[in-house]
């Protein structure tokens, strides 16, 4: 039987991937088919979350961030091509990278990434989040850390709202 967890895009079940991803069930996507093999520079993109396949767009090749390290060598296709078969990557798995990348450049991600849950949970005790006492003119919010946290407290308050719907 299949965990609850698998990614999914209900915000829910990817809320719960983010919070306790030991729990969920990832084998659908370790297979060989969804193996990356390529030139370095593009593999790390890639893994990096700053490249991305757009399968709706007919497999568009989409470069979010890091066209400094592709200087000096070929450029990239503009489109995925497949040899025809079975042994392809899922549109499934193509499809939650991309929403990742789009996740982590336009939202900038999720602030466990960069910091400690310590540092996040002090940071946020002491901005009175958990006191439903929260300043946002404090100049905190301003950092780094407090905009990283800002925009997740945001991306949780709409997925909650969506469920609640």
């Amino acid at each position: 039987m299949r965990s609850l967890c698998q990614l999914s895009e209900d915000p829910w079940l990817e809320r719960t991937y983010h919070d306790y991803p030991d729990s969920c069930d990832l084998s659908e996507f370790m297979v060989v088919t969804n193996t990356i093999s390529g030139r370095r520079d593009v593999v790390a993109l890639f893994c990096e979350n700053k490249l991305g396949v757009d399968v709706d767009a007919n497999y568009r090749i989409v470069l979010f961030d890091g066209s400094e390290s592709m200087k000096g060598h070929a450029p990239l296709k503009s489109h995925l091509t497949f040899v025809d078969g079975h042994d392809r990557p899922s549109d499934r798995f193509l499809r939650l990278h991309f929403q990742r990348c789009l996740t982590v450049s336009v939202c900038g991600g999720n602030p466990t990434e960069d910091y400690k849950d310590q540092e996040i949970d002090l940071f946020m005790e002491e901005l009175g989040v958990y006191d439903d006492e929260m300043d946002t003119t404090d100049p905190r919010w301003m950092t780094p850390l407090g905009i990283e946290v800002y925009a997740y407290l945001i991306r949780q308050k709409l997925a909650e709202r969506e469920v609640e719907n």
